[in-house]
C-alpha cells in the first residue's frame, strides 16, 4: 500500500468516513481446572502486577500506553497478568472483570457475575515461541478455575485459535462488524452451525455476546 493511500485511510478514519469490515471469533472456557497443570518456565515468575510496579518492571507498551495501563489498574476493574524474568515484563494479558472492551469492534459489553474477558495478549518478540502465551492462560485457569473465561481473536489468527482448542476452549460465535461512513452494523453467527443474526445494533449485540 502506498504512503498516499495509507494517509488517506488514516484521515478518513479520523473523520469517521472510512468503510471497512472486521471479524472476531469468540471463545469460552467454562469453570474447571486446565487440561494440563501450570508449570512455570525456568527463570520466569507469573503474577498480577500492581500499578506502582509498571515502570520498575519496564512495562513494554503495546496495546496500552504506560499511563493507560496504570489507569486501567487503578480503576480496579481489570488486572494485568505478566510473565516476568529478571525483573522485566516479557509478556502479559489483561483480565477484564466488569466490562469487556472489544476495541477492535468498537464495543464495551457488561460482563455477568463470575465471568471475565481476557484481552490484549502480548509476548515480546524476543520471548516468542517459548510457550509464554500458553502459560499465561494456564496460570489463569489454574488460579481462577471457578470463573467463566471469554477471549476473542481475529478469524485469520490460526496459531491463537489452535491454542484455544489445545487448552479446551470452545468456539462460541463469530461476530462481524461493518462500518460504512457513520453507520455501524453487526452480524452474529452462533457456532458451530447455529443461528445467524444480521444487521444488529450495539445494544442487541451486548445483550447476546456473553449469555
Amino acid at each position: 500500500m502506498s504512503r498516499t493511500i495509507r494517509l488517506a485511510a488514516y484521515y478518513l478514519e479520523r473523520l469517521g468516513l472510512s468503510t471497512y469490515r472486521r471479524q472476531l471469533a469468540f471463545y469460552r472456557r467454562n469453570p474447571g481446572p486446565p487440561p494440563e497443570p501450570f508449570s512455570s518456565p525456568a527463570g520466569f515468575d507469573f503474577r498480577f502486577v500492581r500499578p506502582d510496579e509498571l515502570e520498575a518492571l519496564q512495562y513494554p507498551g503495546g496495546w496500552l500506553t504506560l499511563a493507560e495501563a496504570r489507569q486501567w489498574l487503578e480503576r480496579g476493574d481489570s488486572d494485568m497478568l505478566a510473565a516476568i524474568r529478571e525483573g522485566i515484563i516479557c509478556g502479559y494479558l489483561w483480565v477484564e472483570r466488569r466490562s469487556a472492551r472489544v476495541d477492535y469492534l468498537k464495543l464495551t459489553v457488561p460482563l455477568p457475575a463470575g465471568q471475565v474477558y481476557i484481552s490484549k495478549v502480548l509476548v515480546l518478540p524476543r520471548w516468542r515461541r517459548q510457550g509464554l502465551a500458553r502459560n499465561l492462560f494456564l496460570w489463569l485457569s489454574s488460579t481462577e478455575a471457578d470463573t467463566v473465561k471469554h477471549c476473542a481473536c481475529v478469524a485469520e489468527n490460526l496459531p491463537m485459535r489452535r491454542l484455544f482448542l489445545q487448552l479446551d476452549w470452545e468456539v462460541r460465535l463469530l461476530l462481524t462488524f461493518w462500518k460504512v461512513t457513520v453507520l455501524h452494523r453487526y452480524s452474529l453467527e452462533i457456532l458451530p452451525g447455529g443461528e445467524e443474526f444480521s444487521l444488529m445494533s450495539r445494544k442487541q449485540i451486548s445483550a447476546r455476546l456473553f449469555r
